[in-house]
């Protein structure tokens, strides 16, 4: 046995062993040497600092990813506002007869001329859901890529892909005659940021101790979803100011290629954190050859994804309204939205396991083994309820204020509920580690419950107000209650998270809870696009009582198995 086998010798002297890796900057190892962050001795002397070093630099990655992938909340809504503020314009100067491309952003192309309100409001919520459509193919494809290409490349390269639809959505943007189907293409390619979670999350995971998960996991996801309220705070503003120092939109007012120019040069500052400061597992945990292999492995597995999304945006745009009468009315309309998630689902996960090199499809089995384990499912069921409600309604809630109560301030509050959310989420992990983690999901979806049929009940008040002509006076009373379902998605996404850190082992856990986000993660898609069919029949509050059913079967479930006494896994 040599001294660098052993942690302490004689004397007491601790011997590091991971050398090149206990910069508080830089690692400058390929890979750790050794890893073991339930040795109390091996965290206190080198492991806390690789392990907070590699926390830091992956927040602002994810941060971005969530930022960027949710854009389109905000974005939407801007670009609504600009069209019917710019029609406004055109009917005055023509006496009411207007050209059909006279308006900003008209995408005449795409929702024919002269479209209805409503037609042109559903319209939009396909750009967000086709963002949320991706970014759940993209978690499918990053469940597996830590093992393959190691946490530093993963983290680096998902930052460089969401400069390309960061650069492309400026270009598109900037004209008034905007391309729609582009706009969705371009929405599409975001998606690598919400598949970014499903790396970053059992990434960070292996660096903490079972005591610290909750916390550790909490603060990366916690943080990283402050993405998404920056960007429903931050955009507005951005695109009403010269930034960059272009001109508006045709007169409108709107920088509508500011978003994207914003966000690339942030992407640079993160790509740099990443790439200098976070480290890759030892051997004994991640068997990588070089950084080339790495880069290869997560170019050959970010393709697949790649080509999964383009096949699901294809249907996604050939079964719309504008090309076939079959999903028009609002019942066939929900069974294409589920059709659409399950084609994803087996496109993606075939592409993987047909297309991927022989030796990355062992790996990839290896990892499949949670599909044999019921609570795998359980988990994941419950994890919908917080983190795709989250996300889904963190899409959808800005325009869905602006198409309920379109004279109220919503680009002054839109950012609040998904900043509720995310603050709050180290807590639920705090919570759980402290009270247990079926406790705190118990009580808090009993919450989440009675919420959502409250929300219905105001969304239901606010549209007979809009259709009588009447005030926003709801409108607070829809502000505070989404704030309060926004809390408990967030408390509920740090207490599932500690749950599967105590029901799985930690490396099925982390296959687990890849797998489980990535499915969770199609909430962006299935919230919005189920709003944009409720919009089209003034009908949004059928969707939150539709939630309230869900969340309350999840009660049963998280009671039955986890919370209950003599439950099978308690938690």
């Amino acid at each position: 046995m040599t001294t660098k086998d052993v942690e302490e010798n004689d004397t007491g002297f601790y011997e590091v062993r991971n050398p090149r890796s206990t910069n508080k900057l830089y690692d400058g190892a390929f890979q750790l040497e050794h890893w073991d962050p339930e040795d109390d001795k091996f965290w206190a002397n080198e492991g806390k600092t690789i392990a907070y070093r590699n926390l830091i630099c992956s927040i602002p990655n994810l941060f971005l990813g969530f930022a960027i992938w949710l854009m389109w909340s905000i974005i939407v809504v801007v670009v609504q506002d600009t069209y019917f503020d710019t029609k406004k314009v055109c009917e005055a100067a023509t006496q009411g007869v207007i050209s059909p491309t006279c308006p900003t952003y008209h995408f005449n192309k795409w929702i024919g001329d002269n479209p209805s309100d409503s037609d042109y409001k559903a319209a939009l919520y396909t750009v967000q859901a086709v963002a949320g459509l991706s970014g759940g193919i993209m978690r499918l494809v990053n469940t597996f890529m830590i093992p393959m290409s190691g946490g530093r490349v993963t983290i680096a390269l998902s930052t460089i892909a969401l400069m390309i639809p960061c650069i492309w959505a400026s270009e598109i943007l900037k004209s008034k005659d905007a391309s729609f189907v582009q706009l969705v293409i371009c929405a599409a390619l975001t998606g690598v940021g919400g598949g970014a979670f499903s790396s970053s999350m059992p990434n960070i995971r292996f660096f903490f101790p079972k005591r610290k998960i909750g916390l550790a996991l909490g603060l990366n996801a916690g943080i990283g979803n402050l993405g998404v309220s920056m960007s429903q705070l931050v955009l507005p503003a951005i695109m009403a100011y010269n930034a960059f120092g272009s001109s508006d939109v045709h007169g409108s007012g709107t920088y509508g290629q500011n978003p994207g120019i914003y966000y690339a040069i942030l992407c640079c500052i993160a790509v740099t954190m990443a790439g200098f400061g976070m480290s890759n597992m030892p051997k004994e945990i991640h068997q990588l050859d070089s950084v080339w292999t790495c880069i290869g492995n997560w170019i050959a597995i970010h393709m697949l994804g790649v080509l999964s999304t383009a096949i699901s945006t294809v249907i996604l745009i050939y079964t719309s309204t504008q090309f076939t009468n079959a999903f028009k009315s609002p019942g066939t309309s929900i069974i294409r939205i589920f059709i659409l998630v399950m084609v994803s689902v087996v496109v993606s996960h075939a592409c993987l396991y047909f297309l991927v090199p022989s030796k990355v499809k062992t790996k990839i089995l290896e990892q499949a083994v949670i599909f044999r384990n019921k609570h795998n499912f359980i988990m994941t069921y419950l994890y919908i309820m917080t983190f795709g409600s989250f996300i889904g309604f963190s899409g959808a809630f800005p325009k869905l204020m602006r198409d309920l109560f379109p004279d109220a301030r919503v680009k002054s509050y839109s950012w609040t509920c998904a900043f509720v959310g995310s603050i709050i989420r180290p807590v639920g992990g705090w919570m759980s580690d402290r009270w247990g983690g079926s406790a705190v999901t118990h009580w808090h979806t009993v919450l989440q419950t009675a919420t959502s049929f409250a929300v219905g009940i105001v969304c239901w008040k606010a549209k007979d107000k809009m259709n009588d002509g009447g005030d926003d006076s709801l409108f607070p009373w829809f502000v505070l209650l989404f704030n309060v379902l926004f809390y408990c998605t967030g408390v509920g996404n740090g207490s599932t998270f500690q749950m599967i850190g105590v029901i799985f082992d930690k490396v099925e856990g982390a296959a687990v809870l890849g797998w489980s986000s990535a499915i969770a993660s199609f909430g962006a898609f299935i919230i919005p696009a189920f709003f944009g069919v409720a919009i089209k029949q003034e009908k949004a509050e059928i969707v939150m009582y539709a939630m309230g059913a869900y969340y309350f079967s999840c009660l049963y479930m998280n009671y039955w198995y986890y919370y209950r006494k003599d439950a099978e896994k308690p938690c």
